[in-house]
């Protein structure tokens, strides 16, 4: 392709050179490079793009985009200066895969928690409406049977196009991706036509990266305040809003399409009567325009009772029949890693779940106890290199939500685990917990303390199969930790 072509919509400042070179190939990553190539400086937060803009060339770039000058590169490279390479790179890659998301019918999930669940749901009522769906998150990228391992939540916005054109030439019709406040923050998802934007909720995470409040809010509030500008499909477009997180009437401001609100909130217009949360059972009544819907979920946990309403409103907001509705939320068996519960010959049931904010980890408790179990036992730890400020506040959940609390790591990184421990122990005045850092160690501490009725709880990392120890990433998996520590006794059996 033409770069003049690739790069129409950009935003240049300067350009030096020619730009009616051929390019074969965009790449931001320097190890990716090929013949013909425009590379993209990105300046990361571990490393500068523009670093590595003599590399690139050697390897077969012809031309650079740069947000500044560059050294050692030949005077036959084209230079194509902006302020924003993030946006530049977002717009290129479109451009160069020729608009692909544009084929496709795309709904964003964003919000603090809840959205893999939720997109999850979401792919299971499409797919029983008769589409075609492809499926982007947290766990994996999914699509036509292909499943890709996900390095973030959201992808880069060049791979982002990768993966729709993937989509669009398997004849994929509808896309569900999660949107997280780091992509909305770092424009990967920049130029993308959503045609419905879920939220779930806003509390606190992420504070490590965005620092504030109110600038992890304003990452959010994003996708809705572009929703429905500029559109170039025929899909209608829906916000679908969480009535029941306080931050509601902001995202409902916001958005200049059809809003459609859900929640156990009576104001909802998607609403759930009749709940009922225990073991053996998680049903209710979905209400909406005084129709009631019955469901019986598959999964356990009140909080999915928020969840099964989100996507149950894009549904209703996207013309998906009802019958399709409850039939997709029935069929979803579970999602990895989020409310996973098993249970052993002794009568311990042991769960797993992704909680890892102050807010998921009291939801996930509250819910635990909706089980009735004789007591609640919670393995749980805090991320190192990430905010801090959160740490005794989890601890003091942990403490008054549980009968027995263990206190171990949770990707430490390059922090001490034993430091992160003392200012989780910070929340914690009174109650009963042990401290054991190594994770393993604490697993297996909480599963021999276990009687018959409790539920040993296992927090933190859910679908993940590894832990970040200094820099390095080892694998680790708290399901398969927990299923050899009771093989023993051959006492591990599906819930």
């Amino acid at each position: 392709m033409i770069l003049s072509e690739i790069i129409k919509n950009i935003k240049l400042e300067k350009i030096i050179g020619s730009v009616e070179k051929n390019i074969d190939g965009i790449s931001y990553d320097s190890r990716r490079v090929g013949s013909n190539g425009l590379f993209v400086c990105v300046p990361g937060f571990k490393a500068d793009g523009h670093t590595y803009a003599a590399e690139v060339v050697k390897k077969g770039a012809v031309a650079l985009v740069v947000e500044k000058d560059v050294e050692n590169v030949p005077l036959d490279t084209t230079l194509l200066y902006v302020k924003d390479a993030r946006e530049a790179l977002a717009e290129a890659a479109a451009s160069f895969y020729a608009y692909p998301s544009r084929k496709l019918k795309l709904i964003g999930v964003t919000g603090t928690k809840g959205k893999t669940t939720t997109t999850y749901m979401l792919r299971s009522i499409f797919e029983k409406n008769g589409e075609k769906t492809g499926l982007l998150g947290t766990i994996n990228h999914e699509f036509s049977g292909e499943i890709i391992r996900s390095q973030n939540t959201t992808p880069e916005a060049l791979d982002l196009e990768e993966l729709f054109l993937k989509m669009v030439l398997k004849k994929v019709e509808t896309c569900i991706m999660e949107v997280s406040s780091h992509s909305l923050k770092l424009k990967r998802v920049h130029g993308l036509e959503f045609d419905a934007a879920v939220f779930t909720n806003f509390t606190r995470d992420h504070l490590d990266f965005h620092k504030t409040f109110e600038d992890y809010l304003e990452a959010k509030l994003m996708l809705f305040k572009k929703l429905g500008a500029n559109s170039k499909k025929s899909f209608p477009k829906a916000a679908v809003i969480n009535m029941d997180d306080p931050k509601a009437a902001e995202f409902i401001k916001v958005s200049k399409v059809k809003v459609l609100t859900y929640g156990v909130n009576p104001e909802a217009e998607v609403t759930a009567k009749n709940i009922r949360s225990s073991a053996l059972e998680l049903s209710f009544d979905i209400v909406y325009k005084n129709n009631f819907f019955p469901v019986k979920l598959q999964m356990r946990g009140r909080h999915n009772v928020s969840n099964a309403l989100a996507a149950a409103a894009t549904g209703f907001a996207l013309n998906i029949h009802p019958d399709n509705i409850q039939a997709g939320l029935e069929n979803l068996k579970g999602v990895p890693g989020r409310f996973e519960v098993y249970n052993t010959k002794e009568g311990v049931s042991v769960l797993i779940d992704y909680a890892h904010s102050p807010d998921s980890l009291e939801k996930l408790l509250l819910s635990v106890k909706d089980l009735k179990p004789a007591r609640v036992i919670t393995v749980f730890g805090c991320g190192g290199d990430r905010d801090r400020s959160k740490r005794p506040i989890m601890g003091k959940i942990a403490l008054t939500n549980s009968d027995v609390t263990v206190i171990t790591s949770d990707n430490p990184r390059t922090e001490e685990p034993l430091a992160i421990i003392r200012e989780i122990k910070a929340g914690m005045n009174e109650g009963t917990y042990l401290e054991i850092p190594d994770r393993k160690e604490a697993i297996r501490a909480a599963l021999l303390l276990a009687r018959k009725d409790d539920v040993v709880v296992i927090a933190g990392k859910g679908h993940e199969d590894y832990q970040i120890i200094g820099t390095e990433k080892v694998h680790f998996s708290d399901k398969e930790t927990a299923k050899n520590i009771l093989s023993e006794k051959d006492q591990w059996k599906n819930y």
